[in-house]
């Protein structure tokens, strides 16, 4: 949606690793994290509707529709590796020890390998994936989309290492950086490359915070955190693909639901519609941010002490309610008024897809949060059923209503799509409400009573699983 990255990566920036050794004992990070989260999202989503507003006025709207096109399909294809394997790392990585950077590293090597095979897969079926995307046609322009899709992978994974090593303020940074750059960019190319500038300037920026935050990371941040613990055990490749399986899964389901969502409006219509819907998408996209971080700090605040998740829940959603309500309400009654600046023709074809997935973002937030409760509970089974479900709601409603619809299809997809997720999560929520300590929850987050590496590694401190989806 927004340069922000989700689903995953925002989700996990700043709460996924141990609590630092200043903090006071007991100290209630749970807001203070998820209102940090939520600035962050916020800049990155303030400078990310300046990007699409620059790129209206600058460039011809079918050019705007291939180029936001190219961007949905390689943020789909990086978030392969990336929205699955980020959770592993802010999970890992805090108790890697001497084994940092070989453990970054490898995940590095192993995403860079997989995405790479799948853009190219991509590439080489491009004719079936509509005209919006036969400005990728080259070889030139494809292997710009191939590096640039391992990049946002890299960029995404990175996130997720310095969460882990408990150097998250680096992340805004990171973000203001790549937003900045790429809305530069973009002004630049206008001239130069009237219809790849849109993706050249976003593929581009994406250098100016991987380079810079990759030198930090292998040059200071991992070998200090393997001088400090270099008595510390390694995970085993055991652990962490017990991790992967059970929550990789669940992963997938939310990002085919987010990313195939604007690929499948690409493929459907032509370059001037895709451009109407993603400029709403992006807009829309900021309410779910702000879901997902405030069930991202439910999870690190629970796991911590799963006897206090009742009163996260509890708080969490009061804060959420005070916080989005007004927000919806505002985007419902002035969509066409926050859409004009683009042009008319924006305000004229996105101001529905705007609202529909403004009351979309209301059941998003208890379908989140039950998320949230899910991870902390341990229970990674019920969590990708109902990522899947939601899944499969979404993308199978907005199939069926592209056609009486057009765009505004995929709006009505996200509502009725996510409503029924939410009154099923609604029940979850109760019960988790009204969890005595000594329960479930506690029994589900125990550590194993036997002797193995594993056992001692979350005696040592280990979590119960990182909020990242």
């Amino acid at each position: 949606m927004t340069g922000t990255r989700t689903h995953g990566s925002a989700a996990v920036r700043a709460d996924g690793g141990p609590r630092p050794a200043g903090d006071a004992p007991g100290s209630d990070s749970l807001f203070k994290n998820a209102y940090f989260l939520m600035l962050s999202t916020g800049v990155s989503a303030v400078l990310g509707l300046g990007f699409w507003l620059v790129a209206a006025r600058c460039y011809s709207e079918d050019a705007v529709g291939r180029g936001s096109a190219a961007i949905a399909a390689m943020r789909l294809l990086a978030g392969i590796t990336a929205t699955t394997m980020i959770g592993a790392v802010v999970r890992f990585v805090p108790r890697a020890g001497r084994g940092t950077g070989h453990l970054v590293w490898g995940v590095y090597l192993a995403s860079s390998v997989v995405v790479t095979l799948a853009a190219g897969v991509f590439l080489l079926t491009l004719d079936r994936w509509g005209p919006s995307y036969a400005p990728l046609g080259t070889p030139l322009t494809g292997a710009l989309f191939v590096a640039a899709c391992v990049a946002w992978a890299l960029l995404t994974l990175q996130d997720g290492v310095l969460t882990g090593l408990r150097k998250a303020e680096w992340v805004p940074a990171g973000n203001a950086v790549f937003s900045v750059g790429k809305l530069v960019l973009l002004a630049v190319l206008a001239s130069a490359l009237p219809v790849l500038g849109v993706f050249v300037s976003w593929a581009a920026a994406i250098a100016f915070s991987t380079l810079p935050l990759g030198w930090l990371v292998f040059r200071r941040l991992v070998p200090r955190q393997a001088a400090a613990d270099h008595e510390v055990e390694p995970p085993g490749l055991r652990a962490m693909g017990r991790f992967l399986a059970g929550d990789s899964l669940g992963a997938l389901f939310s990002l085919a639901m987010i990313n195939l969502l604007p690929v499948m409006v690409a493929v459907r219509f032509g370059a001037a519609e895709n451009g109407y819907f993603y400029v709403a998408y992006t807009v829309g996209g900021t309410m779910e941010f702000m879901a997902v971080n405030m069930a991202s700090s439910l999870t690190a605040h629970a796991s911590h002490d799963p006897r206090r998740l009742a009163d996260g829940v509890r708080g969490a959603l009061r804060r959420m309610t005070l916080l989005l309500v007004p927000v919806v309400a505002v985007l419902v009654v002035l969509a066409p008024r926050i859409l004009t600046p683009f042009d008319a023709d924006y305000a004229e074809h996105g101001s529905t897809v705007l609202r529909l997935l403004a009351l979309g973002a209301l059941p998003r937030v208890v379908v989140e949060l039950y998320i949230g409760v899910l991870r902390v509970q341990g229970r990674t089974g019920a969590l990708a059923a109902l990522q899947g479900a939601m899944c499969a709601l979404v993308l199978g409603s907005a199939a069926v209503l592209f056609t009486p619809a057009g765009i505004a299809g995929a709006g009505w997809a996200v509502l009725i799509g996510m409503t029924p997720v939410a009154v099923v999560s609604v029940f979850g929520l109760r019960a988790a409400l009204r969890e005595k300590p000594g329960g479930p929850v506690e029994r589900a987050t125990a550590a194993p009573e036997h002797g193995t590496r594993w056992a001692r590694l979350v005696r040592r401190g280990g979590r119960n699983g990182p909020p990242g989806h």
